[in-house]
């Protein structure tokens, strides 16, 4: 969801005639510059299956097109990413690519998949920064990583949002603490799992009509105080958000930037975080955000801000002015390409 969220922005701000590719599963998207490939389930080998249409489609643009800049968005599996820019590198000397990187994901990989799948994610991911005209990272420690690992030259592209104007009104009935992101993401996975089964409960028992609301997609376990909206709209994750007493990520692992996090402070959302969710996040040095992680110190600053929350909303809704202005795609796109004659 957040990897969404940040391809379209930045699509939507970037200064030049563009078109966009994308295999997906999701319902047709009526814009002439999106060309989506469908698929009938979101697995890898249906994935895999689309991918010469993919690249039929992009190289027959290429030839009406005279800027030949081909930007990769590695949002998904690193496979798709190297196929594609395998097939333009070594076939079409003219055109240049960018790769932009959301994470590390041989990282993520480690943590999870087996070691095959992990030892090729290495591989592919060395080989795409290696391949590619010109590559970026989402923050300075993520460059430092790459730079040193796969011994290229990234350049920083933060990851920013471009806000939208929504209606205010509350959706949900109570008090309630949010987290936003797919289920079906393993990081995602195990924060969501870690607050149904470590923080809500203990939380139940001092405040009963305390709720937690997901939105994204994917969770389908039943607990008494989940409230499961699922994939929202823009709009109603804004009001989730704003009318929410906290935004909790509890992640343990993962990498690149938490878009929900920038969002949620641009919104004047108060945030509590683990200090492996707000990496790569420049940060003003106050509270709220509170950095915490472990049981008892998540609990008790959820506590405490559902206890204060006036206060710390107030503080929230000062901060959110720089936020707004530092995360702003249109601004971080701009210097980008100026800065690398694009």
């Amino acid at each position: 969801m957040g990897s969404s969220t940040v391809v379209n922005s930045r699509f939507n701000n970037w200064p030049f005639k563009k078109k966009i590719f994308q295999i997906s599963h999701l319902k047709k998207i009526n814009n002439q510059t999106i060309e989506t490939i469908y698929i009938n389930k979101e697995k890898p080998i249906y994935k895999i299956l689309k991918l010469p249409e993919l690249i039929t489609r992009i190289y027959r643009y290429f030839n009406s097109s005279k800027k030949k800049l081909l930007v990769i968005e590695g949002a998904s599996w690193i496979f798709y990413s190297f196929i594609v820019i395998f097939f333009f590198k070594f076939f079409f000397s003219n055109v240049k690519i960018i790769y932009i990187s959301h994470s590390i994901e041989s990282e993520i990989r480690e943590k999870y998949s087996n070691k095959f799948i992990y030892l090729l994610t290495k591989l592919l991911e060395k080989l795409v920064f290696q391949f590619s005209d010109l590559s970026t990272s989402v923050s300075k420690k993520e460059r430092d990583k790459i730079n040193l690992l796969y011994k290229v030259k990234t350049i920083l592209l933060p990851n920013g949002i471009q806000l939208y104007k929504f209606k205010k009104q509350k959706k949900i009935n109570g008090d309630y603490i949010i987290y936003t992101g797919s289920y079906l993401y393993k990081p995602n996975k195990d924060a969501i799992d870690y607050l149904n089964t470590c923080i809500m409960p203990k939380l139940i028992k001092k405040m009963p009509n305390l709720n937690l609301v997901l939105t994204g997609g994917g969770f389908k376990k039943k607990y008494p105080w989940v409230i499961d909206k699922g994939i929202v709209s823009k709009s109603d994750l804004y009001n989730f958000l704003f009318f929410s007493k906290c935004l909790c990520v509890p992640l343990k692992f993962g990498s690149g930037t938490r878009i929900k996090i920038i969002e949620a402070l641009s919104l004047g959302t108060i945030v509590i975080s683990s200090k492996k969710g707000i990496e790569g996040i420049n940060l003003k040095k106050t509270n709220p955000p509170f950095i915490t992680d472990g049981d008892k110190n998540f609990i008790n600053k959820i506590l405490n801000v559902i206890k204060n929350n006036k206060k710390f909303k107030s503080k929230s809704n000062n901060l959110k002015k720089f936020y707004v202005e530092n995360y702003s795609m249109k601004n971080i796109l701009k210097k980008f390409i100026n800065e690398n004659e694009i």
